[in-house]
């Protein structure tokens, strides 16, 4: 009788556990749901940092419970959105710092919970983020600053063609030509690659604004071989027009080479569109010279003859008649 009494008791104390734990249970359970309920509440005001507290919380329990209850599922979601959430916003503000920071949250909230999309956006955003620091600082000429910042975007995206073309514009405003030539073209390089058609006009344009501008600036300054390696180099990127054929016509005349004179001067004169004015007779007038140092005085006077108009009429017609005595 007494071992009867005794088993009662003792499947009496195991009910009441199985029960207290049960009850235990069934209030961690319904302090998860609290707590997510929570984070979706914040989360909806902006409370981001709170939410994502609340929601870290829900999963803190659920795992002493349900490990593998649907809503820790859903919690471990909203974590990462919120983060995203909380990023994007920083980001609008422009501090750059602290957003770099929150994206770098979410990389580690989405390899911790398997979310790939929103890893995919984390690992995209941030070399643009370094690209945007890099862009203010380039136009605040913090030149050092904005280097560390586009070469860390590079670094992160080596396939971003922008982080190339605002690098190579430092070294444009440094007016150092060979690095600017080195890093424009990477960028075109990668532009034609990706087929990313905007990036490759931009870098385009930069450079031939470059060197022409380059090429100006070593004509005023009477270095004439510079001047045609700039105005040459100007040609890689942008289309010839007549002026630079010119340009280049002269420049050759000034270094005696004649016949690279005589071709850019006929390039000139073939994209010339101003047809029944005297804006030609420069050309043609620089065809002239390039014929005399050849030593070509037959075409010299044809073409000085074309030239004998306009502005440049009493110099030609003093070559025609005077130096040369054309017939």
């Amino acid at each position: 009788m007494m071992k009867l009494n005794l088993i009662k008791k003792v499947a009496v104390g195991i009910i009441l556990i199985i029960g207290l734990t049960a009850t235990l249970n069934a209030q961690t359970v319904n302090d998860a749901l609290a707590a997510f309920n929570k984070g979706i509440e914040l989360s909806q005001t902006d409370n981001f940092d709170e939410a994502i507290t609340s929601f870290t919380s829900a999963i803190e329990l659920f795992n002493q419970t349900e490990p593998e209850n649907e809503t820790k599922a859903k919690a471990q979601e909203q974590i990462v959105v919120v983060q995203y959430k909380k990023a994007s916003g920083i980001l609008k503000e422009k501090k750059y710092d602290d957003c770099i920071a929150a994206f770098n949250k979410l990389v580690e909230y989405s390899t911790s919970f398997n979310n790939e999309k929103y890893l995919k956006r984390a690992n995209s955003a941030i070399p643009k983020i370094y690209y945007a620091k890099g862009k203010d600082q380039y136009e605040a000429k913090q030149y050092d600053e904005a280097l560390v910042s586009l070469n860390k975007s590079i670094e992160l995206d080596p396939n971003y063609a922008m982080a190339y073309i605002r690098k190579a514009q430092i070294f444009d405003d440094k007016n150092d030509a060979v690095t600017f030539k080195e890093i424009i073209d990477l960028a075109l390089t990668i532009s034609i690659q990706s087929n990313d058609l905007k990036s490759e006009e931009t870098a385009k344009q930069i450079a031939g604004n470059f060197f022409m501008r380059s090429g100006a600036e070593a004509l005023k300054a009477e270095k004439f071989s510079n001047a045609a390696a700039y105005f040459n180099s100007a040609l890689e990127y942008k289309e010839g027009d007549t002026d630079i054929y010119y340009q280049l016509a002269a420049i050759y005349n000034k270094l005696s080479k004649w016949d690279e004179a005589i071709v850019a001067a006929n390039k000139s004169i073939e994209l010339f569109k101003e047809q029944g004015t005297t804006k030609d007779a420069r050309i043609y007038f620089e065809l002239g010279n390039a014929y005399v140092g050849k030593g070509d005085n037959t075409s010299a006077c044809d073409a000085y003859k074309k030239a004998n108009k306009g502005d440049y009429a009493a110099s030609s017609k003093y070559q025609i008649e005077q130096v040369l005595k054309c017939q």
